[in-house]
């Protein structure tokens, strides 16, 4: 313990952490101060969720295997860093549903299922007669939404009628958020419907208005949607290790307490070391949060009422390929209810090229979720027999892979129950009163992609280096009050 406080404590290594201390170490660098920094993780290895490794000639993705291209401050991150020659971009093709055992595109037009354009939609085999003309009234819509927050699913099935909701939208957020969609938060996971949706009757025009206006791109000139990098995502956490150089780094060490301390912070590690700070940044779950921070449980702990879902995905190496249902695309969700263990699948070697030799084929199959929570628990043999059961089914499949690679994720899904933004701003005003100078980031907050987790970890960081000026301009001010 130094006799003068660190600037700031990050306690957690994930990508929120990392993307907070490089932010905050550049920032105080560029005013002329030193930085003394320090990061907390309680595992071995820094980066969290992100997890990559090689086998035999693949390309293994144990978390995320991208993220979307769409919101920059990720790329702008991978700028700074000088990673940008490195990144891959996915090749595009179709996407599926499954239904029983058959598998069906998914109509060009939506996003995450919700109609942008109408055409594609109807000419769907997805959904009946009825369904589609439930789908096309919203055009004709004079109801107004209630104000505030509502179930995702009830907002969607009011617009566009059940049968989407179940065969086609609630697959594909099920898939990104491991959860159940009558209990999303509608302001949380999808801001912007929200508010044109209250501006205009029609869900479908207020789709049109916001992701219907650029033109498509030339035939067999489409660009993926997301980036990764030629050596795999760790290839991020990687190089922003290697950029703290004016950040002590402590893996393996866990904070275990977080107390105030004569206008600073003590923060108490697991080995019975201690570390004073002027400011934190708690990079952690909310329940972690709390319980690092006992008094302050009361504004964090109802933030997520309901508990994080646990999943898993299962990666399958297929050295000579593989045969059965001939598909050029990219994968399939699975509806709950199915009857089928797997939620969905990516073909990996044809999303991603570069992570199968040539010839070779690279399945990733996720299970768990909301809705089937207890899989996760079985063996990875049990897990195993489950996944290739199902793909058997669905895609005729009949390699047998040359070695499967499981990874659970236990409780790392965080739910945004409904009025989750209201709870995280009174969170956010509880811990300025209460801990002025400790600011919390990560999936459990404001967003579950890297990209979120990126900007909340850079916005802790702008936080605490303001916290940092004025409570430097205040001492100064005292000082020279007492000369």
């Amino acid at each position: 313990m130094s006799a003068e406080p660190l600037h700031a404590v990050i306690v957690g290594g994930g990508v929120t952490g990392l993307a907070a201390a490089f932010r905050l170490q550049r920032r105080l660098a560029d005013q002329g101060v030193a930085p003394r920094l320090a990061l907390l993780e309680s595992e071995p290895q820094l980066g969290g969720k992100i997890r990559t490794s090689t086998r035999d000639g693949f390309l293994i993705e144990h978390g995320p295997d991208s993220f979307v291209a769409s919101k920059p401050c990720a790329y702008q991150l991978v700028r700074d860093l000088g990673l940008e020659d490195d990144l891959v971009r996915n090749h595009t093709g179709q996407a599926f549903i499954a239904r029983g055992d058959r598998l069906y595109p998914i109509p060009a037009g939506t996003m995450m299922g919700i109609p942008v354009r109408l055409g594609p939609l109807l000419g769907s085999p997805l959904l009946s007669p009825a369904g589609k003309l439930r789908v096309v009234r919203d055009l004709f819509a004079h109801g107004r939404d209630i104000d505030g927050d509502q179930p995702a699913g009830d907002f969607f099935r009011k617009r566009l009628g059940k049968q989407i909701v179940d065969r086609l939208i609630e697959p594909l957020l099920s898939g990104i958020y491991a959860g159940d969609v009558n209990q999303y938060s509608l302001q949380a996971l999808f801001p912007q419907i929200h508010q044109l949706s209250r501006n205009q009757r029609s869900l479908i025009r207020a789709m049109n208005s916001l992701y219907g206006h650029p033109k498509p791109p030339p035939a067999g000139q489409s660009r993926g949607q997301f980036l990764t990098f030629r050596t795999g995502l760790q290839a991020l956490t990687a190089r922003l290790e290697e950029r703290l150089t004016a950040c002590a780094i402590h893996k393996g060490s866990s904070a275990r307490a977080i107390r105030p301390q004569g206008g600073h912070y003590r923060v108490e590690l697991g080995d019975g070391r201690s570390l004073d700070a002027h400011a934190i940044v708690l990079a952690v779950p909310d329940a972690a949060a709390a319980a690092l921070l006992p008094a302050a449980r009361h504004a964090i702990s109802p933030l997520l009422p309901t508990p994080p879902t646990s999943v898993a995905n299962v990666v399958m190496a297929f050295p000579q390929g593989i045969t059965g249902t001939s598909l050029d695309g990219t994968g399939f969700v699975v509806p709950r209810g199915s009857g089928h263990a797997i939620t969905a699948c990516t073909w990996a070697h044809l999303k991603w090229p570069h992570v199968a030799p040539r010839g070779a084929a690279l399945l990733r199959c996720y299970i768990g979720g909301a809705h089937d929570a207890q899989l996760v628990d079985a063996s990875d043999a049990t897990i195993v027999d489950a996944v290739m059961a199902d793909l058997r089914r669905i895609t005729a499949l009949r390699e047998t892979p040359a070695f499967c690679q499981v990874t659970r994720w236990k409780q790392a899904m965080p739910q945004y129950a409904v009025g989750h933004l209201d709870r995280l701003e009174q969170t956010r005003k509880a811990m300025a009163t209460a801990f002025p100078g400790v600011f919390l980031a990560g999936a459990s907050y404001g967003g579950v992609g890297l990209p979120d987790c990126i900007r909340q970890g850079e916005q802790a960081a702008r936080d605490l280096a303001d916290h940092l000026e004025q409570r430097n301009l205040l001492e100064s001010r005292e000082a020279l009050h007492v000369d």
